[in-house]
């Protein structure tokens, strides 16, 4: 179970400090050795993301991931971050950015980073994303 929250104008700051104001944490907050944020001490998970105007922030109760990304087609990176099973279905805008979203939520959920390689990342063998479509921008929350 997660609660996600979205917001337009606002800076990472600001918008984390209302967010986690709605769970009453005081809080200070620490980063993992491939900058994940996360409280310490605290039963709670977040994550935080942003493209454009939009900021997304997803807060639970286990590890979790989010990204947001306006949608996009970078041809020159399809082969170095789709799998072949990833190809097999016409990449079109639309679709390329629904697999770099959860591409990229799955490593912020895990806490490794882009380093570890968005062609890692098969997103036809993981189903535990849910995807969210707001004007012209994807949002995938890896749960």
């Amino acid at each position: 179970m997660y609660s996600l929250y979205i917001e337009k104008n606002i800076s990472s700051e600001d918008f984390l400090k209302k967010v986690l104001k709605k769970y009453h944490i005081e809080y200070d907050i620490f980063y993992n050795e491939n900058r994940k944020p996360y409280i310490k001490n605290n039963p709670i998970y977040f994550n935080i993301s942003h493209s454009g105007d939009y900021i997304v922030c997803v807060v639970s109760d286990k590890e979790i991931g989010v990204d947001i990304q306006e949608i996009v087609y970078k041809e020159k990176v399809v082969d170095r971050i789709c799998t072949v099973n990833e190809q097999k279905q016409e990449i079109t805008p639309e679709y390329f950015t629904k697999l770099w979203v959860k591409k990229e939520s799955y490593v912020k959920k895990l806490g490794i980073g882009l380093s570890y390689g968005l062609q890692n990342v098969d997103t036809t063998l993981i189903d535990t994303f849910d995807l969210y479509k707001i004007d012209n921008y994807y949002i995938s929350v890896c749960y």
